[in-house]
Parts: structure tokens; C-alpha cells; sequence
């Protein structure tokens, strides 16, 4: 019997790996690297080079959000790292040194799951071989289809012999090469910028002897994109990860997030990345590291301009788009590239590492022209560096702060060898994206030629003038607030006017006058509401720059809420809500209190119209934030995680989420002592309910505590009640509060507030500039 199951495991663990070798991946690449792919290789990623060639360990570790985790709609393979794009790549690179596959330090319960599936099939299986080897009864049993997929994963799409071994077969009875690439995912789904600051804690470089990592990945934006978060709060957080990770002699691949396709906004869901791809880009570049663009690798594909007019070459070019993210007919994920997708977003962006031109034959600069206070002209430039003559036709995606015209049709060029030509677009002003930087328009077209459609970024001058304003969030401010941000003459001339700023019924005129490329502050006075007598305020603060030819108009959005106090009761707003509309009527309140032993909020939340919660649905979520950095710290850009209870609909102790590593402030990294935490919920005769949220002072030992103005006596904070539908349990956001709104993604510390450890204080603002 020993020798029937040892050889029979070996038969199908050795005969898979033999009979699926040739689809592992990389088995496709090359036999080995041209010395010109080696040199770009080497200039890029020396250090994993040097392991590839030597065959050794490499350790991997990536950060990110659903694009690295590999999430995938439920019912498809996901959640596994082989089959994300950095997997991918790994593999592609990894083939040209015969190494074979991906090991996951800490796979996925999803997959761990598929391996304990396969692990009791063939206990079964043995113990049904005995019975049937001692009776001959009936046909032999089957041995377990290794290959299968497990019954929810309906959809094999993708998956070569590695993942399918990896899913299939138990994991004592699976091969291990002497040599591996390890991957570490500490990506997580729904993940903004500031989070990686989470992600690279001691989890990521751990502490001596033990090794930390030989490359770590890092790709966000998607989530970004989505809240249209400033694109200097993400150029502020990615530089700070490379800086973290070159601190830690680990290499880094930056890569810029993928495109994403909404068939409704084919146009616009294709630009929402591109601007965050374009930072992604200047940051590598600005800090030494290799550099990829997942978003250009999706993109690009054979192109027939030949066939095509210049009215439909954008819907041909959506074709092989739209194939990115196609599942089956019932499921639509417009967000998430398919398995496919990810295979070859890998696969281009290993040859991108290797040399490979993403940017094609055909070259974007240019300029905007702002022509009036909501009006302005881009100004593109397309260069034909090649020695043929090429046809194309431009397809305009996006530009920050900006878009097309409604009505303007694509453009078609005929583009001479060595040659330009200029292609002018009307613009008008957008609703939604991030908002432009200073001095400078991102813009993104598709370009369609004779050989290939391809994505063209571009950060385009913004001309005749640009405004540079400080951005973030200003505490203690009363009075008169100074806002100084800088013009600069980015024309060719001379500029003489004046500029005036408009601000709360109330106008300051300063005369201005610049030579070309010259820059001049703007000493403006805000005069900023009473906060003894106001809690909120939400403005936009308006530059009029009047010239001999032109009215030209500079926004900022300026928010604020008051300082914050001890035994206040605190109305929250709605969720979507701003800071100026704190509700007519408030129903849900947050009353803080604090000791030398913590923090202790008390919330009060009406009742749910009549309607009894169903039995295992939550009564709602309640998530807090407290900045506990140091006093210098406190309300600058930095990743400030959540404390986060699910809410029942029965009264008592409720029990915390686990809380994660850097909850109040990334340079924590703190294990935390569950018992340090209490939350708990009353029900009152009414319906309405009382839940208390208790955090103890032991848990946040950098916070330099004073409750008698001595020392720090204040905290970033922030709260969310999430309410949940009685009857389906779904969110309500009808019902939902917040404590304090903000253009800042939620898990940058700039989008707290300021609360006083003091039961009177000041009345100060804390304000947001965007």
C-alpha cells in the first residue's frame, strides 16, 4: 500500500509538472536576454538581475490596492499573486533563468481553501482505494481531478499549469524549485496612496537578522482617481514609499495604475488613471527607480487605420479595450481587468523593464491657453520622429480641470517623416477629475496610426498664467488668514494688471506686473468667519486677473471647521454632504470626553423609523480615526488608519475589528492591546441608540498627552456612522454621518479635524485648502 501511494502521488504531482511545463509562465520568453535587454535590466534592477543570473531566492514584497491583490469579481479565479501583474512580470522575467513560477508567503485563504479542498479529495480517494483493493468491488475509484476547478470558480481564464497546480494539488504534495521568486502581497482592496505607508511597516523590512525584501512593487490610483484626491498628496505619499523602501536597500518598481472602462464614459473612464500615471512616472524618474505603465500596456494593440475613418477609429479602438474587462454576460466590473488582462499588462510591462519604446512612434507636447475666466484652448503639438510618413487619427481622453467641448469631432493627420503638425481643441471647464496643478494641464488622447493604437500623456503648459497655491489643512487659524500662493508669467511677454481676490463678499486689489518666466507671491487676507459663533464654513476663494486683452480666473476651495472641544456635543453631517451644510435638522451627535487613561466618545443616533432590524443584519458601522502622531506632525499629509466596529442590533459589548499595525499614524507599527479598547451599545426606550467608543491613552504613546495646554492638547479625529437598511442590511447612505467632510482621502491624516483635549477651546478654525 506504501508503495501504491507514494508512486501514485508522485505520478501525478511529476506528470503535471511535466505534461503543463509548457504553459508555466515564461516558458514563452526568449532562451536568454539580448545584451542590450541585460543592460537595461541592469540599469534598472541590478540587484534583482544579479539573483536571477545566480539563481538565488528572491524576496518580493508588493504593496497596493485591488489591481495587485488580483481581486476578481466572485465565481473567478482571484487572489492570487502569480496571476496579478506583478506575478506576471516576475514569471515573464523569471522564464529567461528557468525559474518556474511564484511561492506565496502568505497565499490567500481563497487559495489555501482550494489546497485543503484538494488536500480531503485525496484522503477520500485513498481510503476509498483500500476498501476497493480488499473487495474488488464495483469500478475502481477515481483519483481527485487535480486540474478541476473548485465549484465556484466556473471561469478558466488564464491560468497556466503553475496556477492550476497551485489551486489543485495540496501543498505537501507540490514541487518546490531550489530556486523561487517569493512574493509578500501586503496590497490591499480599496487602497488609496497614503496607505502604503501602512504597508511598508516592519511587515515589509523586518528587523534584523532577518532579511527584508530584494524589490518591492508599489502600484495605487485607482482608488485615487475615483475621489478625484489631489495629485500632490499622491506624488507626496509615493515619493515617501521609495524613499522608505531605498532607506531599506530594497530596489523598487513603480508602476502607474491601469486603465479603467466604463462602456457608458468610454472617454472618460479611460483618462480617470491618467494623470496619477503621470506623476507615477515623474516620481520614478525624480527618485532613481524602475518604472512601468500597466495603463499603456492595456491599451496597446494592433491598429487599421487603413479600414477606418476618423469618426469611428475610437469605437474600433475600443474593441480590443472592452475584451480587458469582459467576464461572463452576468457579472460587470468596470474597474478590474480580467485575468487576460492582467497576463498581459505583466507580459508588456516585463518587455517595458527590458527596453521596449511604450510611449510609439508618435510624440505629444503642447500647451493651454487660458482665453477667459471659463474658457481656454489646447494647443497640441504631435511630432512624427520616425523616417515614414504616418497617418493617424487623435482621439482626446482627458484633460485636469478641463475637457472637450461637446460636439468636437476626432482629428485625422496625415504626419510627414520628421515632421509636426498642431492640432488646436476648444475646452471648457470640467466637473469632475482632480483638480489641476500649478502651471501646468495633464492631458490624455488615444492616438491611432498605421501599426497601433496607443495611449499619449502630456503635462501641458498652462499660458499666459498659473497660480501656485499652498494646499492642505492649516490649524489654529482666526482672524485674518495669510494665503500667499505664487503667479508666474509663463508667456513670452511682458504681463501687466491687476489681480483681485474675491472671497466672501469682499475684494483685495494688488497691481501686478511680471517678465517672462518671472513669478511674484500674492499676499492675500482671508477675513475668516467667528468660530464663536459659527461651527462651519465651506468657500471657494476666486484670483481675478484682469490683463489689457483678458479676464483670467484662479479657484481654490477653501473649508473649515472649528476647533473641536471636549464635552461638546458635536452634530455630524451627511455623508454627502460638504463642510458648509451641517444639517438643518441634526439627529446624530458625538460627545468626546478625555481623561489621563484616553479618549472616550459617546454617540447618540435617532431611531429607525419603527422598523425592527432583521435578525442578522448590523444596525450599521462606526469608524474612528485619531492622528496620534507628535505635535509637528499632527495634520500633515501622512496614513492614519480607522478603528472599526460593526454595530448589532442587540444591546452590549461589541467587539472591535482587529486593530491594524500604524491605526494612528504611520510611524507606529504598534501592537496594540485589545483590552485597551471598548465599545459597546444601548438601546433607549425610543429606538434611538447610544454607543460608546472608548480608546485608552496606553495606545498611543507617541501623542505627547497634556489636558492643561503644557504640552500637545490636541488630536486629529474623525467619525463615521455607516447605517445599515433594517430589512436587506445593505448600506443606507440616506442615513449615514460624518464628522468631518473632506476633499482628502480618508486615510490621510489632512482629512481629520482638530479636537482640543480641553473642555473650552479656542476658537480657532481648522481649515482645508484644495
Amino acid at each position: 500500500m506504501f508503495s501504491f501511494r507514494f508512486f501514485r502521488r508522485a505520478a501525478v504531482a511529476v506528470g503535471l509538472w511535466l505534461c503543463l511545463l509548457p504553459a508555466l509562465p515564461g516558458r514563452a520568453a526568449a532562451p536568454r536576454l539580448t545584451p542590450e535587454q541585460e543592460t537595461t535590466l541592469k540599469q534598472k534592477l541590478p540587484r534583482t538581475l544579479a539573483k536571477l543570473q545566480n539563481r538565488e531566492l528572491i524576496r518580493v514584497v508588493s504593496a497596493g490596492d485591488s489591481i495587485s491583490t488580483f481581486y476578481q469579481p466572485p465565481g473567478f479565479p482571484r487572489y492570487d499573486s502569480a496571476m496579478a501583474w506583478q506575478g506576471r512580470l516576475l514569471s515573464f522575467l523569471g522564464g529567461y533563468f528557468y525559474y518556474h513560477g511564484i511561492v506565496e508567503v502568505d497565499p490567500h485563504r481563497e487559495i489555501t481553501a482550494s489546497q485543503k479542498e484538494a488536500a480531503a479529495a485525496w484522503t477520500r480517494f485513498e481510503a476509498e482505494m483500500q476498501v476497493w483493493q480488499r473487495t474488488k468491488q464495483g469500478p475502481a475509484p477515481e483519483a481527485p481531478d487535480t486540474l478541476r476547478f473548485r465549484a465556484d470558480l466556473d471561469s478558466p481564464v488564464a491560468m497556466g499549469g503553475a496556477e492550476l497546480i497551485r489551486r489543485g494539488v495540496p501543498s505537501a504534495q507540490q514541487i518546490v524549485s531550489g530556486t523561487a521568486i517569493q512574493i509578500h502581497n501586503l496590497a490591499r482592496d480599496g487602497a488609496q496612496a497614503a496607505q502604503v505607508l501602512e504597508a511598508l511597516g516592519p511587515e515589509a523590512f523586518p528587523a534584523a537578522p532577518a532579511p527584508g525584501p530584494d524589490l518591492v512593487t508599489i502600484c495605487y490610483g485607482v482608488n485615487d482617481s475615483i475621489g478625484s484626491l489631489p495629485l500632490s498628496g499622491y506624488r507626496d505619499f509615493l515619493t515617501k514609499a521609495v524613499k522608505l523602501c531605498q532607506d531599506n536597500k530594497a530596489e523598487v518598481l513603480l508602476a502607474a495604475p491601469p486603465v479603467s472602462f466604463d462602456p457608458a464614459q468610454p472617454r472618460e473612464s479611460l483618462a480617470r488613471t491618467r494623470p496619477y500615471a503621470q506623476v507615477a512616472a515623474e516620481v520614478a524618474k525624480a527618485t532613481g527607480v524602475a518604472f512601468v505603465d500597466l495603463g499603456a500596456a492595456l491599451v496597446e494593440a494592433p491598429s487599421d487605420l487603413q479600414s477606418l475613418t476618423a469618426a469611428d477609429a475610437f469605437s474600433a479602438a475600443m474593441v480590443p479595450v472592452a475584451r480587458q474587462f469582459n467576464y461572463h454576460s452576468t457579472v460587470l466590473d468596470t474597474l478590474h481587468p480580467n485575468a487576460a488582462a492582467a497576463l498581459q499588462a505583466g507580459e508588456h510591462a516585463a518587455r517595458q523593464l527590458l527596453g521596449s519604446n511604450p510611449s510609439g512612434p508618435v510624440q505629444l507636447s503642447g500647451m493651454v491657453e487660458l482665453t477667459g475666466p471659463a474658457t481656454a484652448t489646447a494647443n497640441l503639438r504631435l511630432f512624427n520622429p520616425t523616417a515614414e510618413a504616418r497617418a493617424i487619427v487623435v482621439s482626446p481622453l482627458g484633460f485636469t480641470g478641463w475637457r472637450v467641448k461637446a460636439g468636437t469631432p476626432d482629428a485625422y493627420f496625415n504626419l510627414p517623416p520628421s515632421k509636426a503638425r498642431w492640432l488646436k481643441l476648444p475646452l471648457e471647464p470640467a466637473i469632475t477629475g482632480p483638480a489641476p496643478e500649478s502651471g501646468v494641464i495633464r492631458a490624455s488622447l488615444l492616438l491611432s496610426d498605421d501599426d497601433r493604437q496607443q495611449l499619449a500623456d502630456a503635462a501641458l503648459t498652462l499660458t499666459p498664467l498659473s497660480l501656485t497655491w499652498p494646499e492642505g489643512r492649516f490649524n489654529g487659524e482666526s482672524g485674518d488668514m495669510l494665503l500667499t500662493p505664487v503667479l508666474t508669467n509663463q508667456s513670452n511677454q511682458p504681463v501687466k494688471g491687476n489681480a483681485t481676490l474675491q472671497w466672501m463678499g469682499r475684494n483685495q486689489v494688488l497691481p501686478i506686473q511680471l517678465e517672462p518666466r518671472q513669478s511674484l507671491p500674492l499676499p492675500l487676507r482671508l477675513v475668516l468667519p467667528d468660530a464663536s459663533t459659527t461651527d462651519r464654513f465651506n468657500q471657494t476663494a476666486t484670483v481675478q486677473i484682469t490683463l489689457a486683452d483678458r479676464e483670467l480666473h484662479f479657484h481654490r476651495h477653501i473649508d473649515g471647521i472649528r476647533h473641536l472641544g471636549l464635552e461638546q456635543r458635536l452634530p455630524l453631517s451627511p455623508v454627502n454632504s460638504v463642510v458648509a451644510d451641517p444639517p438643518a435638522a441634526p439627529d446624530t451627535f458625538v460627545t468626546p470626553f478625555a481623561d489621563t487613561g484616553g479618549v472616550y466618545l459617546i454617540i447618540d443616533s435617532p431611531a429607525s423609523g419603527g422598523t425592527a432590524g432583521q435578525a442578522g443584519t448590523p444596525w450599521g458601522i462606526i469608524d474612528v480615526q485619531l492622528d496620534g502622531r507628535k505635535a509637528g506632525e499632527n495634520g500633515t499629509a501622512g496614513f492614519v488608519d480607522r478603528l472599526s466596529a460593526t454595530i448589532p442590533w442587540s444591546d452590549g459589548p461589541v467587539a472591535l475589528r482587529k486593530v491594524r499595525p500604524a491605526v494612528f499614524g504611520h510611524t507606529y507599527h504598534y501592537d496594540y492591546n485589545p483590552k485597551g479598547f471598548r465599545v459597546s451599545a444601548t438601546t433607549r426606550a425610543d429606538g434611538s441608540r447610544r454607543i460608546e467608543f472608548n480608546i485608552a491613552r496606553v495606545n498611543l504613546p507617541q501623542h505627547e498627552w497634556s489636558l492643561d495646554g503644557s504640552g500637545q492638547s490636541s488630536l486629529g479625529i474623525n467619525l463615521r456612522i455607516t447605517r445599515s437598511d433594517p430589512v436587506s442590511g445593505q448600506h443606507d447612505l440616506t442615513q449615514s454621518r460624518l464628522l468631518a467632510p473632506s476633499p482628502f482621502g480618508s486615510s490621510d491624516a489632512r482629512s481629520l479635524t482638530l479636537l482640543e483635549l480641553s473642555r473650552t477651546p479656542a476658537p480657532r478654525w481648522s481649515i482645508q485648502v484644495y
